[in-house]
């Protein structure tokens, strides 16, 4: 503890604020634009932390992390278009909340639910970074298989007055996972001879085409793109019984995060689709969820928030990189000249306690950065429909133009624009496609590779007591929306009998 109040010290030094200041506003950009994650817009800064004091790149770095989880949720929020694969839980109540007029509410809830997660998770790294790390190492195949299992449990939360349809949906978002090279065959998969699709498909196409594109479709098609806009800049902010309601869902979901972020593979997407399904199904009056519920913006972006802290654990006390991000880190280590693992706390340890006090700052920066800018960004809802669909669009093909480097992406994304489109249009439930899309592989892998671990058992799939734990989380889960349902409709009979 002495070590990271001695790093907060060094930490607000006006020049390391200064390093943080720019990672975490060029994190907010990077974020806020789809194609640009985390991850790649850590990348695009690596090479000018070459000859720089590793007390200013890698906290540098890692306040970009910080802002690019916050900045996803911008657009998700104002254009249904998550900015990262993080923020497409979001979607399902910020942008509703949008729709509402209630923009400027559901960005300040992120921003809230974002800071207050993050530092929780900064706290969690700071105390338990040894313990957290050596937990981690329990989590084999069968749990990070279980574990997928139960975030694949929201399907019920995201599909609507249909489950069956939402059920379809996932399974279909399973197929679009398997598609491209077997990693462990190395044959290609329902590639229909496109070598392209040899790779599998790019999160950030499947995304920006379900959620952006089908909604921009969705408006053309109805005639909405082309009314006038009625409501004129109204910025609202959260009241004190939301902000009160909230705040446990976001200390709860940021320690989440924190722990799904010391587990290697996992990262902030899966953090924030556990977050958003374990929030429906413990709280109360859970049928606004997918509607506008302020709770349901809170729950995955504390969530994501927190796994960049969390994200540190396994790379600072074990080497390991978690994540793509966490690697673009480990590399900034590696050109400073720093190894990481368990000897850092012993022959350097001021280096990762600087960093941990860092993130605690940027996550204060990014508050402030975060309040700076929510006004102009609410008065992009102001704007002409044509306008702001056509902007929508330039920003969806140019976003995953970015992925890679090519025109097929842009290709990818209208033709799963259409997909969503014509889901949504016969009432099956996009959110859910692409739940089990970014889950697929999680599942897939780990399944597969505990099987053959066990020379077919399935009985290893029962054999943790973690195993067990995530089984009936499951269970609730998948249970739990009918049971909702069940109560809700009892509820009902029992007022109108009252009534009568």
């Amino acid at each position: 503890m002495q070590l990271f109040i001695q790093g907060l010290g060094q930490a607000f030094q006006p020049v390391s604020m200064l390093y943080i200041l720019a990672g975490v506003i060029w994190g907010i950009i990077g974020g806020a634009i789809p194609g640009i994650s985390a991850s790649v817009a850590m990348s695009l800064l690596l090479p000018f932390t070459y000859g720089m004091d590793p007390f200013y790149s890698l906290p540098m770095l890692a306040a970009v992390y910080v802002g690019a989880e916050y900045g996803g949720s911008i657009p998700a929020i104002l254009i249904k278009t998550p900015g990262t694969g993080a923020a497409a839980a979001t979607v399902l109540d910020g942008y509703e909340m949008n729709r509402k007029g209630l923009g400027g509410k559901a960005l300040c809830m992120s921003l809230y639910a974002g800071v207050l997660g993050g530092l929780i998770s900064v706290f969690i790294l700071v105390f338990t970074v040894i313990p957290l790390s050596q937990f981690a190492l329990k989590f084999g195949p069968t749990e990070y298989f279980w574990m997928a299992i139960m975030g694949l449990s929201v399907v019920g939360a995201v599909s609507g007055n249909s489950p069956m349809k939402g059920f379809i949906s996932a399974v279909f978002g399973l197929f679009l996972a398997v598609i491209g090279m077997d990693s462990f065959t190395a044959v290609k998969r329902f590639t229909f001879g496109i070598n392209r699709l040899s790779e599998g498909l790019e999160m950030i196409p499947v995304l920006v085409g379900m959620f952006a594109v089908s909604e921009v479709l969705r408006q053309i098609f109805g005639g909405e793109v082309f009314e006038s806009v009625k409501n004129k800049f109204k910025m609202t902010y959260p009241t004190r019984k939301e902000f009160m309601q909230c705040t446990p869902i976001v200390i709860a979901c940021g320690a989440m995060g924190s722990i799904v972020g010391a587990l290697p593979g996992a990262g902030a997407t899966i953090a924030s689709w556990i977050g958003y399904s374990e929030t429906k199904m413990i709280c109360k009056n859970t049928e606004t969820f997918g509607t506008g519920d302020i709770r349901g913006v809170a729950a995955p972006e504390s969530a994501n928030n927190g796994v960049p802290a969390g994200g540190l654990i396994p790379l600072l006390a074990l080497g390991i990189p978690g994540s793509n991000s966490t690697a673009i880190l480990m590399a900034g280590f590696t050109i400073a000249g720093i190894s990481c693992g368990p000897m850092l706390f012993v022959n350097e340890p001021e280096i990762p306690y600087k960093l941990m006090a860092c993130m605690f700052v940027a996550q204060i920066i990014l508050a402030a950065v975060g309040l700076l800018i929510l006004k102009p960004l609410i008065k992009l809802t102001s704007v002409s429909k044509v306008y702001l669909t056509s902007a929508i669009l330039v920003f969806a093909f140019v976003g995953a133009f970015a992925t890679l480097n090519d025109v097929f992406a842009s290709w990818m994304v209208l033709l799963f624009g259409f997909i969503g489109f014509l889901m949504k249009r016969y009432g099956f439930a996009p959110p859910a496609a692409v739940l089990g899309f970014v889950l697929g592989e999680l599942v897939e892998n780990n399944m597969r590779r505990a099987l053959q671990l066990s020379h077919g058992s399935m009985s290893v799939f029962f054999s943790s007591t973690i195993d067990w734990v995530l089984i009936v989380l499951t269970i609730f889960g998948v249970c739990f929306p009918y049971i909702t349902k069940f109560i809700s409709k009892k509820r009902a009979e029992r007022t109108a009998a009252k009534e009568a």
